[in-house]
């Protein structure tokens, strides 16, 4: 099987070297049968001039792009694409070509290519997605930012869905077959009513998989550590979005009603919890869409169940109020996100009636 890695460069000057050394392209050696694919996505701080400097140092294949189309698709769309021509250019059939997602400010463990391919060997219909992993410093320099994360989510993790039914994806560690990509229909753009677009790339992509049968399967040994310079920039906004990329409106509404980002040093506070408590209900209601409504509802729709089958949980009430035709899933998955965040905004209250109620309640 041969390997194409995309990685999609955005102001990556600093970055984009030591990424790429560590999925194992360097001057003297290139991961067996891989093809590095760098889209420069409109930079301004040199990084094109580094990623020709790849191409000329490698002794493998390298292959530069550029799409001033800013935003998360068009360079990974990009990518893709220039996968799939030099694929035909030299007669790799579809089937057996992996597409592997990376990011320009991640380090890759070593092997992580081999894990992921070894994965996509034993789950060709699959996409195939490894470990993002906190590195030891950082997890020792903030302990409190952690614990705080931790503690919000155990409160209302009884309402998640088991992996197996999980459908967000972390875009830096995934990959797919190119196959499955087209058979899927490969990333899209989607806006929503406020003309703002959403992201989620991946996990709108894996949605749209599992209309079609696809599973998700983990790589265990794949383990990458993704730069935490977007929790550095902004504490508490990233903490109460649990890292999930809300749109623009939301991130301007965030920054007038929370002018101060805070430092990840407040959140050693004995009573950080407290002190954040509005960032703790915005966390808890970001993970109970992300990581209970959404792919209950996935699961419902894929499997022809409907909510009669959840009797007793507290998300019926939550998950009957966001119609979204099973059929949208197929084409416009977004709406399903952008349905449950619209609910949390004019209905707040009954998340927090089903927060106060998840010590109450257990999975059948």
């Amino acid at each position: 099987m041969k390997t194409a890695v995309v990685v999609p460069c955005l102001n990556e000057k600093v970055s984009l070297i030591a990424t790429c050394l560590s999925l194992g392209f360097s001057r003297d050696a290139t991961p067996p049968d891989s093809v590095l694919i760098l889209v420069d996505n409109g930079s301004t701080d040199g990084t094109l001039e580094v990623m020709k400097a790849i191409k000329n140092n490698s002794p493998g294949t390298v292959l530069l792009g550029q799409t001033l189309e800013r935003g998360y698709v068009p360079p990974r769309h990009l990518g893709v694409s220039m996968a799939k021509s030099f694929a035909d250019e030299v007669s790799i059939p579809n089937n057996e070509f992996l597409i592997l997602q990376a990011d320009a400010d991640t380090i890759y463990d070593r092997g992580f290519i081999a894990s992921m391919t070894a994965s996509a060997r034993s789950a060709p219909q699959d996409l195939i997605e490894g470990i993002a992993r906190t590195t030891e410093s950082f997890l020792a320099e903030y302990p409190g930012y952690h614990a705080c994360c931790a503690c919000a989510d155990e409160a209302v993790s009884r309402y998640f869905v088991p992996e197996a039914d999980e459908v967000i994806v972390d875009d830096k560690v995934a990959g797919y077959r190119l196959s499955e990509y087209l058979k899927w229909g490969g990333h899209r753009r989607e806006f929503g009513p406020r003309g703002d677009e959403i992201h989620a790339e991946t996990s709108r992509l894996f949605i749209r998989a599992k209309t079609v049968g696809a599973r998700r399967t983990r790589a265990p040994e794949a383990v990458a550590y993704p730069s935490r310079r977007k929790i550095e920039a902004n504490p508490l906004g990233t903490f109460a979005t649990a890292g999930f990329p809300r749109e623009s409106w939301w991130w301007a509404r965030w920054a007038k009603l929370h002018p101060n980002h805070h430092s990840l040093r407040e959140f050693d506070r004995s009573d950080a919890l407290q002190a954040f408590a509005n960032a703790v209900f915005v966390r808890q209601v970001h993970t109970l869409i992300l990581f209970a409504l959404v792919p209950t509802h996935v699961r419902l729709a894929v499997d022809g169940h409907t909510i009669k089958s959840l009797i007793g949980s507290p998300l019926v009430p939550l998950l009957e109020r966001v119609d979204v035709a099973p059929n949208s899933l197929r084409t416009t998955p977004g709406q399903l996100l952008e349905g449950y965040f619209d609910l949390a905004e004019r209905q707040p209250e009954l998340f927090a009636y089903c927060i106060e109620k998840a010590g109450d309640y257990s999975l059948p």
